[in-house]
């Protein structure tokens, strides 16, 4: 099977899980669950602001983001915010899974711990986002802020909201791998992170296809790539979904390392 019609079943089965389950997955991601501790602790906006600077410094974790993720949101949950600059510096020092290129992580924070996101509009926040820290708009952890800040924005008001179709999926080791275990693309996975315009392309076409915006698409993938790549189904993913992801038999024996 190529990977055209690939793409055509992998959006089939998506159209069929429905936004609607989508949805309901997201509510049992660690991530929106840890972005909700922090929300009610410090309130909608504080909250986000964390969130915010939480994805931007999420790459190159020393560990699984699932574990990141519940690090970052007890830390906060359990601590009051002074000045955002300075705690947030003092969690880049305190976190282990920050520890590779800490002080890398800690001039992009600088850049943006006094910015204010616009959580009505998170188009205009991605752009202000890119300006701020002179990045690539579709670059991985800045659309996966935006992701976060919707994840504040919900549940701060017990809202679902749906994102934009035009901003793309985040290109991480997850869905890179994914995207080769579903036979999208025949990259494989390390190149796949290096052309992650090429991923956003492919997932920007299921997202039309199948009705549900990439950003929403990620999470799917980021639950089952827990499955998939490391034989943990911790997050209650449907057993269609995960299968639909192993289409290639090298994708059951991958690293646990992540």
């Amino acid at each position: 099977m190529g990977a055209e019609s690939r793409l055509e079943k992998v959006a089939e089965t998506l159209r069929h899980l429905g936004i609607v389950a989508v949805l309901q997955m997201e509510k049992r991601d660690p991530q929106y669950r840890a972005v909700c501790d922090v929300v009610k602790t410090h309130g909608e906006l504080a909250g986000a602001r964390l969130a915010l600077m939480n994805a931007l410094v999420s790459y190159k974790l020393s560990g699984k983001g699932e574990e990141h993720w519940l690090y970052f949101g007890q830390y906060f949950a359990e601590r009051g915010i002074r000045d955002f600059c300075r705690d947030f510096l003092e969690y880049i020092d305190t976190s282990p899974y920050l520890k590779v290129g800490r002080e890398t992580r800690k001039k992009r924070i600088l850049k943006i711990c006094r910015y204010v996101p616009d959580l009505e509009d998170l188009s205009a926040t991605l752009r202000q986002l890119s300006q701020l820290l002179s990045a690539d708009p579709e670059q991985k952890t800045l659309v996966f802020a935006i992701k976060m800040l919707n994840y504040a924005y919900m549940c701060s008001r017990g809202v679902d909201r749906l994102l934009p179709f035009d901003i793309p999926i985040p290109v991480d080791y997850r869905v890179a791998h994914l995207t080769w275990c579903a036979g999208l693309l025949q990259l494989r996975p390390e190149e796949a992170m290096r052309s992650y315009r090429e991923v956003q392309r492919v997932w920007d076409v299921v997202a039309r296809k199948s009705g549900i915006p990439p950003l929403h698409i990620d999470t799917v993938l980021w639950l089952a790539g827990r499955a998939v790549l490391y034989g943990e189904n911790i997050h209650d993913v449907p057993q269609h979904i995960i299968d639909l992801f192993r289409w290639r038999e090298e994708c059951r024996h991958l690293s646990t390392r992540r």
